[in-house]
């Protein structure tokens, strides 16, 4: 056995981790509040129900905390453990929700290292993903819960990347956001929403498109599904949380249906306003809710469905804890979610094994429960306190703006089938001067609606709501601080580098990217991105062992002798390096399998070639004997005929 096979061996039998170092602070933004400063969500510490919400929500928290070693990192969860999964669905769900809970963290963090990986996600065939449009909103509604910009995110070709727009409205020029399903038009429009951004007039997909391509997919009972005729409730709520905006409009969608037909089986042409069709998504979930306030999906009773009817409501602007319709045998939606909590403080998925989701275990928390429980529970709290809906992520109101919105809602609320005229047209006059986005906060327009029917007036079409507000956000300036350049400055050698450390070379040149230039700031720009350009060799060296080792080793059961040099070559990059970096050969067990099983391959061959010269001195010894049995014989033979 080779010298390094044994070395590879020994390595990958210990367990890998060095010092952590130490995370810095939030944002810096020049001229602004660090984002950070914006403390937790405030919340009515006498109410009971905000208490527990609050206690659930830091709950979830530490869970994760615990789960990705926080405590190495300063107790941070953003943590270059957490953030090697920046830009998966668990790297990027937590940051949401932490984001719009206001949770201290290292925000910059994250945003330097997605903004890393998207521009290196870009230079692939597909970039985000050649068929999921949901890469790219994820990821979006992640940046912007961090504080970041998602119509300026890394570099491609040269320019900024915008994910607004390749995710969104001109998704089509290259993969249609249906070529996923109904799941690309529903998060592509709440993306698209989450700032209110304006849509080119020379766009691929237009606001009304993707409002007519969820709206299409309704099914006969009001509800959605992924696929299929069977309404499934997480869709359903999905595709509320989407129209939501649109819900206090008097605008018609028309449109063919894709899954209802007439007598003669051609599809419906069908012509509906949001209100409509989300007042019967409503219904149809309503009819579904279970006795103890929770939702079943295909088959299975479990947490995220009902979080995702949570969230819908809120984006509604409806109390999800008071609401009639959604209170079961006087159970909750709440008390339906919190059924699902563990003593770790974690959720799990169901309580019942769900053969749809095999990774989830009825007894363990599980990343995708906690983390779409930890988002709902930050929506039930903003909606409680009057902040904006979970993805809308505008400046909040101010206490101007909160109420005025509070007292066009009295105002609507106030009118009677007694009301005349004036009086209507007054209430009308006063809804028309909310702005586009901010009169899904507005309550009552029903009775508006109605009273302004019963007058002979007519509530218009509202022309911004189809537009949209924002072009992006501003091209911000951050502060190198002197913690940053203590940071830097204790960055090892680039001999002693390790992938460890990516996630602060990142920050430091995300921020050096961005911040002002002060004295100095070239040599620690210098010293940043050659430890920048070292740690991504490792990283290419780590990603090119991994993929040798799935196609050249696998299947490993049918390793021969005829794979040694494989292998040792292999062996060699491994021990090559450090203990950190070894860590993350994702197939280092089946590595090792394969030089135990070479070797013992060998040894056999050692024995059996042993045992052949051991059996062919025997038979040379045996052969010996016999003929020298035989010449005794003979000789003897001789000397009887001589007599």
């Amino acid at each position: 056995m080779k010298k390094s096979t044994v070395i590879l061996s020994a390595i990958l039998l210990l367990s890998f981790l060095g010092a952590a170092f130490s995370v810095a602070p939030c944002l810096r933004i020049a001229g602004k509040e660090n984002y950070c400063d914006a403390a937790v969500l405030s919340f009515n510490e006498n109410d009971e129900t905000q208490t527990l919400l609050n206690e659930l929500i830091n709950g979830i928290i530490d869970w994760k905390k615990s789960d990705v070693n926080a405590e190495k990192y300063d107790g941070k969860l953003l943590s270059p453990e957490f953030l090697a999964l920046a830009g998966t669905t668990p790297g990027d769900w937590y940051p949401i929700g932490l984001g719009r809970y206001g949770y201290e963290d290292d925000y910059d963090a994250y945003l330097a290292v997605i903004s890393d990986k998207v521009s290196e996600r870009y230079l692939q065939a597909g970039k985000l993903s050649k068929y999921k449009a949901t890469e790219w909103h994820r990821i979006a509604l992640a940046i912007t819960a961090m504080g970041g910009d998602p119509t300026s995110v890394g570099e491609f070709e040269g320019k900024p990347i915008n994910l607004i727009a390749d995710g969104t409205y001109d998704r089509g020029k290259t993969t249609s956001c249906g070529r996923q399903g109904i799941n690309g038009w529903i998060w592509a429009l709440i993306t698209l929403d989450s700032k209110a951004y304006a849509v080119p007039e020379d766009a691929f997909n237009q606001r009304g498109d993707f409002i007519a391509e969820i709206a299409r997919q309704q099914l006969s009972d009001g509800g959605f599904a992924l696929s299929g005729t069977v309404s499934d409730p997480d869709i359903t709520a999905m595709a509320i949380q989407a129209l939501a905006p649109y819900y206090n409009s008097e605008t018609v969608y028309s449109y063919e249906s894709a899954k209802l037909t007439d007598e003669d089986g051609n599809k419906l042409k069908i012509n509906k306003k949001v209100r409509d069709i989300v007042d019967e998504s409503l219904a149809w979930l309503s009819s579904v809710q279970k006795e103890d306030g929770d939702f079943s999906s295909w088959g299975t009773v479990n947490v995220e469905s009902t979080c995702q009817v949570a969230v819908a409501l809120c984006s509604l602007n409806i109390d999800p804890l008071t609401d009639e319709r959604f209170i079961k045998n006087g159970n909750t939606l709440l008390d339906g979610i919190r059924k699902y909590r563990l003593d770790n403080g974690g959720f799990v998925h169901s309580f019942v094994y769900d053969p749809d989701n095999p990774t989830s275990k009825p007894n363990e928390a599980n990343t995708m429960a906690s983390e779409q429980t930890l988002y709902t529970l930050v929506a039930i709290m903003r909606k409680l306190n009057g902040y904006r809906a979970l993805y809308d992520m505008r400046a909040e109101f101010t206490a101007e703006e909160r109420k005025f919105l509070d007292s066009v809602s009295e105002r609507l609320g106030s009118l009677t089938d007694t009301s005349d005229e004036k009086e209507v047209k007054s209430a009308l006059d006063a809804f028309l001067g909310v702005q586009a986005f901010d009169i899904r906060y507005v309550e009552n327009y029903n009775n508006l609606v109605r009273q302004c029917e019963r007058v002979g007036l007519t509530v218009p079409e509202n022309e911004e709501l189809k537009k949209g507000t924002s072009s992006g956000g501003e091209d911000v300036i951050l502060y190198f601080a002197e913690s940053d350049k203590k940071s830097a400055d204790s960055l090892p050698s680039e001999e002693n580098l390790t992938t460890e450390y990516y996630a602060e070379i990142v920050r430091l040149r995300y921020l050096l990217e961005k911040s002002e230039d002060f004295e100095g700031k070239e040599v620690y720009s210098l010293k940043v991105n050659r430890a920048y350009e070292k740690v991504r060799l490792i990283q290419q060296e780590i990603d090119s062992i991994n993929d040798e080792i799935r196609d050249k080793l696998n299947p490993f059961e049918n390793i021969g002798l005829k794979d040694s040099d494989t292998v040792n070559d292999i062996a060699k990059r491994v021990a090559a390096l450090s203990d950190y970096d070894r860590s993350k050969i994702t197939h280092g067990e089946d590595l090792l399998k394969a030089c135990t099983q070479i070797n013992n391959l060998r040894t056999a061959l050692i024995i059996s070639a042993v045992l052949v010269v051991v059996a062919a001195v025997l038979c040379a010894a045996l052969v010996r004997n016999v003929k020298a049995r035989k010449a005794k014989k003979a000789a003897s033979s001789m000397g009887e005929s001589d007599e």
